[in-house]
């Protein structure tokens, strides 16, 4: 059997004599190990850190086509901002009234939902439940009692109240819908909604003279319509 005898003076004194060379050998040992662990260790950790990545991709997918944004309007290509949302103001006899916020392409039966339905007192035949709503519309649903009233008094096909006709007789062009705007000599159902759409895309009318510039009316249409008209 070998003996093996440590001399630990002679150790000491091999080490002082060659100091710098121990040293770079064990250095050279430690990088040397570490190469190997990585080596025999990294394709797994790789493996783990990949699955963890597309996991998270996928979750950062569901969460972007579940977003919803509470916006008024989008931004088109050409940069223009497109009204996406409509605020109306409900009133008269609708269990619930208030002003409640619509996409763009609701309809009034809608609205009269969302408020709670009509009242016993509420003359449907009165309302055009169909038509479509728009920002700013003022709604005030009328009684069988006060519809009544209105249609004696009044040459409009409208016997619900918004505001779209003066104490006048004339129309106001910034609030009367769709069927109000149709009482206007020469405004058919086509400019009626083209009014509505300039309204919807760029706010309310300054002038009278504004009207001009809704596709289809020109300063011929204006000059037979402008003593029909207000703002």
């Amino acid at each position: 059997m070998l003996n093996f005898t440590f001399d630990l003076n002679r150790i000491r004194q091999f080490y002082e004599n060659n100091e710098k060379t121990v040293r770079m050998a064990a250095l050279a040992l430690i990088v040397g190990l570490s190469i190997l662990f990585f080596w025999i260790h990294g394709d797994s950790r790789t493996h783990t850190i990949s699955e963890t990545s597309d996991a998270g991709s996928g979750s950062e997918t569901e969460i972007s086509e579940s977003s919803v944004t509470d916006d008024q309007s989008e931004v088109s290509d050409d940069g223009s901002d497109i009204i996406t949302a409509a605020f109306v103001d409900i009133s008269g006899e609708v269990n619930k009234p208030g002003v409640y916020k619509v996409d763009t392409e609701t309809r009034l039966f809608e609205v009269i939902e969302l408020a709670g339905g009509l009242t016993d007192q509420a003359d449907p035949n009165s309302l055009n439940r169909a038509e479509r709503v728009w920002d700013g519309q003022k709604v005030v649903v009328l009684s069988y009692e006060d519809a009544e009233s209105a249609s004696s008094s009044s040459s409009s096909s409208s016997v619900y109240s918004y505001d779209g006709t003066s104490d006048t007789g004339k129309v106001n062009i910034n609030t009367a819908d769709p069927s109000e705007l149709q009482t206007i000599p020469g405004i058919g159902p086509s400019k009626a909604q083209a009014i509505v759409e300039y309204r919807e895309s760029n706010g309310y009318f300054a002038v009278p003279e504004d009207i001009m510039n809704v596709t289809g009316i020109g300063q011929k249409t204006f000059s037979s319509i402008k003593d029909k008209i207000v703002v």
